[in-house]
């Protein structure tokens, strides 16, 4: 008689609920890698307006010219706190990705565990049987042999 885990569809079901909750996991990680590389992007273009001030600064600059390069970096500032803020909403659904995953995680290694103990218990309950068999054998052997 084969090995039958009663709960099997349920296992495959967890199963699935793990593997859908880690790629959710990894595209929220990847949101999380794109949106910090555009905040340092965006504040190493800042550092480059800054220079470019200073420096035309420096060599005489009209006061046209000045505030231009400050509403520049007036809204340059706005775009990064745009960015740090979808970047602390993006790591708040990272942290609640990684919790609905590990509770997924959690749920399939319970049913996971229970179906290896009920393989234990089969398989040992198999080779008590293959070994009674065997013995019944020995037994009638030995039997028909003090018979002769």
């Amino acid at each position: 008689m084969a090995f039958h885990f009663t709960l099997q569809a349920l296992l495959r079901l967890r199963e699935s609920f793990e593997k859908a909750a880690i790629q959710r996991l990894r595209v929220i990680a990847a949101q999380l890698v794109s949106a910090r590389v555009d905040i340092e992007t965006l504040d190493a273009e800042i550092q480059i307006a800054r220079r470019r001030v200073l420096d035309a600064t420096a060599q005489g600059i009209t006061g046209a010219e000045l505030r231009f390069e400050a509403l520049g970096a007036t809204a340059s500032q706005e775009r990064r706190a745009a960015l740090v803020k979808k970047l602390r909403e993006i790591e708040r659904a990272h942290q609640e990705q990684q919790a609905r995953y590990k509770e997924a995680r959690q749920k399939r290694e319970i049913l996971s565990n229970l179906r290896e103990h009920q393989f234990t218990i089969y398989q040992r309950e198999q080779s008590r049987r293959e070994q009674q068999g065997l013995d019944d054998l020995f037994l009638m052997r030995r039997g028909a042999k003090n018979r002769e």
